[in-house]
């Protein structure tokens, strides 16, 4: 069996694919030759039960080796296979997984939102809190607004790195306005203070949402 995770949503592709994981035993990850990635598919797996199938997960495997005939050979294979994508593949790159099951990630984000993210990458403290409040008064969770300022910094960095494949134009238009204004060590610093609050919050222990505001705009 072949899985494909694809869309944009990152947060809810790993989460999907995190609990596939847990259906069998420790997965591997996948970085070496497509030629012995078959030979594994197909060959019994040397450690645990030989009667359970294992996983292997491929992140973002170069299209051009994803052939239909070599994806039939491994549908057909002992061990299963998990190929994970950054980013939404379009219908034509669709149509090569046909047999296959195909799992999308699109991110539902209310239009009430985007002034916030938009102020976000603006680095505009004052917009960004005043829409930030206004979500939240508006009954948005901040579990929610953390999750949509997550997607909205990793499609920056995406359009930063010149990775757009799968973007909507409009999207890559309107962020490469404000790229310059990030560095990659600002986007990592500021997704990892996203994750630290998200951490603290399943502790118990929050910080004003004004606070982070503050240091992602700083």
């Amino acid at each position: 069996m072949i899985f494909v995770f694809q869309g944009e949503d990152q947060p809810a592709l790993r989460e999907s694919l995190l609990n596939l994981k847990r259906k069998y035993p420790p997965a591997s990850f996948w970085e070496g030759d497509p030629e012995e990635l078959s030979q594994r598919l197909v060959a019994l797996s040397l450690f645990g039960d030989r009667g359970q199938r294992h996983l292997a997960v491929w992140e973002n495997p170069p299209l051009k080796e994803l052939t239909k005939s070599r994806l039939e050979e491994w549908g057909k294979g002992v061990q299963d296979l998990a190929l994970v994508f950054s980013q939404k593949l379009t219908a034509g790159e669709l149509e090569r997984f046909a047999g296959t099951r195909v799992l999308s990630f699109t991110p539902q984000i209310p239009k009430s939102v985007f002034p916030l993210l938009d102020a976000l990458v603006a680095r505009n403290r004052r917009s960004a809190l005043l829409h930030a409040h206004r979500l939240l008064r508006e009954g948005n969770d901040l579990d929610f607004l953390l999750k949509m300022i997550v997607w909205q910094l990793r499609v920056l960095a995406r359009v930063k790195s010149g990775a757009v494949r799968g973007l909507n134009p409009y999207v890559v238009k309107k962020l490469q306005k404000y790229a310059g204004a990030w560095d990659q060590a600002k986007l990592r610093q500021s997704l990892s203070d996203i994750l630290a609050e998200d951490r603290r919050r399943k502790r118990g222990v929050k910080i004003p949402i004004g606070l982070l505001i503050s240091r992602l705009t700083q």
